[in-house]
């Protein structure tokens, strides 16, 4: 390039970092150059870099990741704007992300695009990041972003953060503990259900005998209580008082035991109104990470009992090392 036609190149998109003759980066790849790059331009006469021309049915790259990240972004995201061609989405409030899979995956079926998320059904924090997207191509066709855009909005849109909404909670615990375990238990319900913005309006330890429970749970209901935890009931056991209890209250079990691991002794009913009432698993009650914790953010979230348990089993072998990242960030926020 020469002095003279510095201005030729304007339009064009820098495909490779371009170095003066000291080694200094004049220009970084993906620059899309404009009258702003004359210096820079000027002080690479001489010098060989190479540019890419953007054809009229084309879009340049960091325009290309911010209309995707526009078409992806649903409720509580955030698109950020591109930089060095890619675009980040953020989460706008804590809550359970939710990803059009499908979507996602034609998407980067049409290449150079690209789209990359958090697992569905991650529980993240305001902040999180929870998507991106980027081109790798410095030009787009425009056919094609087309394209990918409507398959972004078609999922209704594809990235979205569903946030927990607040309940009034009502623990039920039915087994002989000390005080110590007992407020073990509370304390750790508490934390838990407090971490969602739901709060524990009452906590109540009672007989192990259907009338004391069927009791129970009808005074928390007449106060309020839109969420019921019940410690100390073996759902295997059909004539468990605390399952006669729940038919006596007006309620039925949906789900005896969930598909995941450890999950066995987490239970999932409904009570009149249509409250949801989980099993805790002893271990849960002193503070381990068990499938209440899969389950918990979903119901929070809005989802119907049922469905919720059906959604967990992808993902629900949940021990191990590598398990940790499936569980709430009780440690974080």
């Amino acid at each position: 390039m020469t002095e003279d036609n510095v201005g030729t190149v304007f339009g064009a998109i820098v495909a490779a970092d371009a170095r003066t003759a000291d080694g200094r980066v004049a220009l970084r790849k993906g620059t899309a150059l404009g009258e702003e790059h004359r210096a820079s331009l000027r002080a690479l006469v001489g010098r060989e870099f190479h540019v890419v021309d953007v054809a009229p049915d084309e879009v340049q790259q960091d325009s290309v990741a911010d209309r995707l990240a526009a078409a992806a972004a649903g409720a509580g995201v955030r698109p950020e704007r591109a930089e060095q061609g890619q675009a980040r989405l953020r989460a706008v409030h804590r809550g359970i992300l939710r990803i059009g899979v499908d979507a996602i995956r034609a998407v980067n079926a049409l290449r150079p695009l690209l789209c990359f998320t958090q697992p569905d059904g991650q529980v993240v924090l305001e902040g999180d990041e929870v998507a991106g997207v980027k081109s790798a191509a410095l030009a787009t066709p425009r056919e094609l972003l087309e394209r990918a855009e409507a398959l972004l909005r078609s999922a209704g849109p594809a990235v979205s953060v569903r946030a927990f909404a607040p309940r009034r909670a009502f623990l039920v615990v039915t087994e002989r503990l000390e005080a110590h375990g007992r407020d073990m238990v509370v304390g750790t319900v508490r934390r838990k259900v407090g971490w969602y913005g739901t709060t524990l309006a009452g906590a109540t330890e009672v007989p192990h005998e259907p009338a004391a429970v069927a009791q129970a749970l009808r005074a928390a209901i007449d106060d309020g209580a839109d969420l019921f935890l019940v410690s100390g009931a073996n759902p295997l056991d059909p004539l468990d008082p605390v399952l006669v209890a729940l038919d006596r209250a007006g309620g039925r079990i949906l789900s005896a035991g969930v598909p995941a691991h450890p999950g066995s002794m987490v239970w999932v009913g409904r009570l009149p109104g249509d409250v949801p009432i989980l099993g805790v698993a002893t271990c849960a009650g002193f503070g381990k990470s068990t499938a209440l914790d899969l389950l918990l953010p979903r119901v929070l979230a809005g989802d119907e009992a049922t469905a919720a348990v059906a959604e967990i089993g992808h993902g629900g072998l949940a021990e191990g090392p590598a398990a940790a990242g499936r569980f709430p960030p009780y440690d974080r926020g």
